[in-house]
């Protein structure tokens, strides 16, 4: 029988065990504290696994994230050549975090965050109202994630474009998509809200900066639900007391729990939340898993791998 693990640096892996169980006869498959023979184990499922995890499991062939981003096993510095490491695509996440992301554009379409500060004072004043045909909506990372943002937001009647590295038109969409370095200016100077949903790479750690920013519209705000990697902390403080931006929610952040003592916290204008966008269901998750190992076992081509050149 082929055998697999179940394993995170931080997370209770005892949700995705269960659900294994349910889905799956053919497969066996532990928990770290477990009694296991690691020379048996063939396949993972992983997050966050710790600098050493592939050394501990030395004939791992096929691994898969519990999230839809990999770059915390692709960094992983035992992770061999050899083994095939796939994302996770789970449609009802990305509804999670469409609708998270529609959330945060209407609370600034809408200045819900003023009508809460009238609220405060007592203050009954409508302020001017704008339709969202008025308001650019730009989805910096179009893949599975923001491929979803922005379909949702388009149907919603907001002005949505797209940029993404390589010149890959949407299908059955209007929505315009901007490609590469040589068009990220174009697509920043339309943007008024900027949603992030990039896979942390190389060419994308620290694109959420003061240039960045200096490129939106007036009126301009972040929403960042990429990684902590993309954003530089002390830009976009710096943005928010010029002016640049008139607010931001970020999800995500280069250390996690967000320390108690960052100035992140009691900033007026930022929305804080604990890395909450999305999540994916278990269930999803060892499906994957299952599908995409059983077409290892096969000789197929797994559907979800991700290339070790781009990383996402």
């Amino acid at each position: 029988m082929e055998c697999g693990i179940l394993h995170s640096s931080y997370l209770d892996m005892t949700p995705y065990a269960e659900c294994f169980a349910a889905q799956q006869n053919e497969l066996k498959v532990f928990l770290s504290h477990e009694v296991h023979d690691p020379l048996s184990i063939t396949f993972a499922l992983l997050w966050f696994p710790e600098d050493d995890f592939f050394e501990r499991y030395p004939n791992i062939k096929v691994v898969a994230s519990v999230a839809a981003g990999v770059d915390s096993i692709l960094a992983c510095p035992s992770l061999p050549e050899h083994v095939k490491v796939c994302r996770n695509r789970d449609d009802q996440q990305a509804a999670i975090m469409s609708t998270f992301a529609i959330w945060h554009v209407l609370n600034h379409q809408r200045n819900f965050p003023l009508y809460r500060e009238q609220q405060a004072n007592k203050v009954w004043q409508r302020q001017p109202m704008r339709a969202p045909s008025e308001v650019s909506v730009g989805v910096l990372g179009m893949g599975f994630m923001g491929e979803r943002i922005a379909k949702d937001l388009d149907h919603l009647g907001f002005s949505v474009a797209g940029w993404r590295k390589t010149n890959k038109p949407l299908k059955d969409s209007n929505i315009s998509v901007f490609c590469g370095s040589e068009e990220l200016s174009a697509f920043l100077s339309r943007t008024e809200v900027l949603i992030c949903v990039l896979p942390l790479t190389d060419e994308t750690h620290g694109i959420l900066n003061l240039q960045t920013f200096q490129q939106l519209k007036p009126n301009a705000y972040l929403v960042h639900l990429g990684r902590g990697g993309h954003l530089v902390e002390s830009d976009l403080m710096h943005a928010l007391q010029t002016g640049v931006l008139k607010g931001a929610s970020l999800d995500v952040f280069a250390q996690e729990p967000l320390p108690s003592t960052s100035p992140l916290w009691e900033h007026p204008d930022l929305i804080i939340t604990p890395h909450d966008a999305s999540d994916v269901r278990p269930s999803a998750a060892v499906k994957n898993l299952i599908d995409e190992y059983l077409r290892y076992l096969d000789g197929q081509c797994l559907q979800n791998e991700v290339p070790r050149s781009t990383g996402y």
